[in-house]
């Protein structure tokens, strides 16, 4: 299984990209060589974790979050958390101006319309299951083994393909559409959810139980938990769950797509099946990524330990640990290129922080922090050293919680990522205009909020712009899902479904996490509506979970995402990157706009492209556009 890791990143066979029904594989190579020997039918099966960046080849179905969002996906800069300056393709989305006429975002050709490359994803796998027999040289556990992973992937497809499209063609063959002979219609959202969901709860008992080490990236029985429990929350939320807003999006036949009754069951299947997924955990010691009491046993001081937690939070999604039940292995490169500030080996240090979130995390002590405007009403700034922080630096960026030093680059934060002898090595960045990575550079350095991203930036990073130097030590990995949100799925849904009845065993996990981040838990003596405890909840995803895609999905399926209020029909705000002369110059610490969004009713469920609903004639177009 080693050799699949190194196959999961290349190109091997590159597959048609007509309709989705109507790929021919055959003419790529006959399925009876493909499958005549373990060597070709390994790199068939291969492709179904490809996470290829050559923007050209079409058949890496596997998205790499951290190269391709960048580019051609909302998932991360198309929120309210975060901006991108490579965002040419990203346009249409947060402007408002995507349709099925002009559906492809891709870059120099590449085509990224989810539809497609899911389903290219599911004939791939269904391929690979109807011929997988035909290899006569496989042992009957590798046989196994594979069938049960190609099941598995399988639904994933259609569960990605479910969550940007809606209610989607439930496909179980290969066949085109002329040899079924037919066009293929609509599955309502119930149906999807029944067929995926069963097909998870199915892969928790057939797939491998654990990973040797050569094997990290490859899913495993509570990786298929984790996802059934994704994948009902996302049902009992709002957007799905008896929403009157779908009434007339029907199929030809009349079937309603989207069920328009409220169902509360849906909260309850929810909450069972994130619980099912801890419970596993737990029975196989997997746990949330915390500081080790030995550690914090050696820590000195106060900011000692505070630094432990930051350093902890950046491990979790840049070294292999307990807390992630499924990640993928990443090439991190250009991420790191365009997340890093000017001041290291950067490009443009565009991966940019909204202001918004900036003020989303907590204070040091789990207190919220102020609102924005009290903070630049008076601009004050610390006269000594502190945690996280130096003396000069504007209030609002101190005394803030662990994850705020780990996930995000501010004005003037001294930090490291040393390329020399020299381990202390730092740099006090500078994003204010005359500043080392700020916008009067004219060698590559710019940012547009006055903050970027530090999250998923390797521990072992190391980049020096004289030596023109950047690497570390070991590929990234990528969480699909990890342990927190599991835990955080539980607390949503018990908390929609049996309110504060339910708040003790809320509360616990809820606080599990806090307490690893390195702030208080909430007063378990205290009591809160289910309304209270709701915005708690959403509030903690927002920062636990930044920048791992969830943000994107979680305001649509919350139905937050439009209106005159909508979270992403607002405009983005930063600092103002085009001012400021030092470290304490009030010009820079003013709130500037830097982008409008828009978000309309029609943008909760991607378009599919006029010519594949042109082709289909029973595949009814998302409403609204």
């Amino acid at each position: 299984m080693k050799k699949i890791l190194s196959i999961l990143l290349c190109s091997f066979i590159l597959l048609s990209c007509t309709d989705f029904l109507d790929q021919n594989a055959e003419d790529i190579n006959t399925l009876e060589k493909v499958f005549s020997n373990k060597n070709d039918a390994e790199k068939w099966f291969a492709r179904l974790y490809s996470t290829a960046s050559d923007k050209t080849d079409i058949g890496g179905y596997f998205m790499n979050e951290l190269e391709q969002c960048q580019y051609n996906h909302p998932w991360l800069f198309a929120t309210d958390d975060a901006v991108t300056f490579l965002d040419w393709h990203l346009k249409k989305w947060y402007q408002g101006t995507i349709s099925p006429a002009s559906f492809s975002t891709g870059l120099d050709g590449y085509d990224v319309d989810p539809f497609t490359r899911n389903y290219q994803g599911i004939r791939h796998a269904s391929i690979f299951l109807e011929n997988i027999d035909r290899c006569t040289e496989l042992t009957d556990h590798q046989r196994n083994t594979w069938t049960a992973e190609a099941k598995f992937m399988r639904a994933m497809y259609h569960f990605w393909a479910l969550r940007c499209n809606g209610p989607i063609p439930i496909v179980e063959s290969s066949k085109t559409m002329a040899e079924a002979g037919m066009p293929c219609a609509r599955n309502s959202m119930d149906e999807c959810v029944d067929w995926i969901s069963q097909r998870f709860l199915d892969a928790s008992q057939e797939l491998l139980e654990t990973r040797t080490v050569g094997e990290m990236g490859l899913p495993t029985r509570i990786a298929a938990l984790a996802m059934n429990s994704r994948l009902l929350l996302m049902a009992a939320s709002p957007l799905y769950n008896g929403n009157t807003t779908y009434a007339n999006w029907k199929n030809k036949d009349g079937k309603q797509l989207i069920n328009q009754t409220y169902d509360s069951e849906k909260w309850k299947k929810a909450a069972d099946a994130a619980m099912a997924c801890i419970n596993k955990a737990n029975d196989l010691g997997d746990k949330l990524k915390t500081v080790s009491q030995e550690d914090f046993d050696k820590a000195q001081t106060g900011e000692e330990r505070f630094d432990l937690y930051v350093q902890n939070y950046r491990s979790i999604t840049t070294e292999w640990n307990d807390e992630l039940l499924w990640a993928r292995p990443q090439n991190a490169y250009f991420y790191c290129m365009n997340s890093l500030p000017g001041v290291f080996n950067s490009w443009f240090g565009g991966n940019g922080v909204s202001l918004d979130l900036v003020n989303s995390y907590f204070m040091a002590d789990g207190s919220d922090a102020k609102p924005v405007d009290e903070w630049f009403s008076n601009k004050q700034f610390s006269t000594e050293n502190g945690n996280g922080t130096i003396a000069n630096t504007f209030w609002m960026f101190c005394n803030r919680e662990p994850r705020f030093y780990a996930s995000v680059h501010f004005p003037n934060m001294e930090v490291g990522y040393p390329a020399d002898a020299d381990p202390d090595k730092k740099e006090i960045l500078g994003f204010w205009a005359a500043g080392n990575s700020g916008f009067n550079k004219n060698d590559g350095n710019m940012n547009y909020t006055g903050f970027s991203i530090r999250k998923h930036l390797p521990l072992s990073l190391q980049s020096d712009r004289a030596l023109n130097i950047i690497k570390w030590e070991h590929p990234n990995p990528f969480p699909v899902i990890r342990l927190a949100e599991v835990y955080l799925n539980y607390c949503e849904a018990a908390n929609e479904y049996y309110g504060p009845t339910k708040h003790t065993d809320v509360l616990y996990y809820l606080n599990q996490i806090r307490e690893r981040a390195g702030i208080p838990g909430y007063s378990t003596s205290s009591t809160y509506t289910k309304d209270e405890m709701r915005e708690m909840i959403h509030h903690e995803r927002r920062i636990e979970l930044a920048w791992e895609t969830n943000r994107f999905f979680d305001v649509r399926r919350w139905f937050q995402a439009h209106g005159s209020q909508g979270l992403f029909n607002s405009p983005v705000y930063g600092l103002n990157y085009t001012k400021g002369e030092n470290a304490t110059d009030p010009e820079f610490f003013e709130k500037r706009k830097h982008q409008d969004r828009t978000f309309r009713i029609e943008h909760y469920f991607y378009p599919i492209s006029a010519s594949e609903c042109a082709f289909n004639t029973e595949l009814i177009q998302a409403p609204f556009y």
